[in-house]
């Protein structure tokens, strides 16, 4: 019989495109280890994505870095829309929750 294998990496990769795919997102926040590297010894949730599977469902935590000036109660929802159909569509997986954290906020500079 075959097998397939969903690795946690190949899980936080679609969690993370789906999350930078979103207006607003400037890029995910990795935490103290931007300022202090350090800080994350282990070197987990190295993209500021945290999850735990417990039987066929998923719950996950993002933190992000959003843009200056975006509605963050929109980008909040639309990350949460968007991994929620990347996940349940790509993976046999179906999400219980999905928490946004808005950790920091980016001014970026026109050109």
């Amino acid at each position: 019989m075959s097998k397939i294998i969903i690795t946690d990496e190949a899980i936080e990769a679609i969690i993370l495109n789906a999350t930078l795919s979103v207006d607003g997102v400037s890029d995910s926040w990795k935490g103290m280890e931007e300022y202090i590297p350090y800080f994350n010894k282990d070197k987990k949730h190295l993209h500021g994505i945290d999850f735990i599977i417990e039987k066929d469902e998923i719950k996950v935590n993002i933190f992000i870095t959003a843009v200056y000036g975006a509605d963050l109660r929109k980008v909040g929802k639309d990350i949460q829309d968007k991994v929620k159909a990347q996940i349940e569509n790509m993976t046999p997986y179906k999400l219980s929750a999905i928490v946004v954290f808005i950790e920091d906020i980016k001014y970026e500079e026109q050109e």
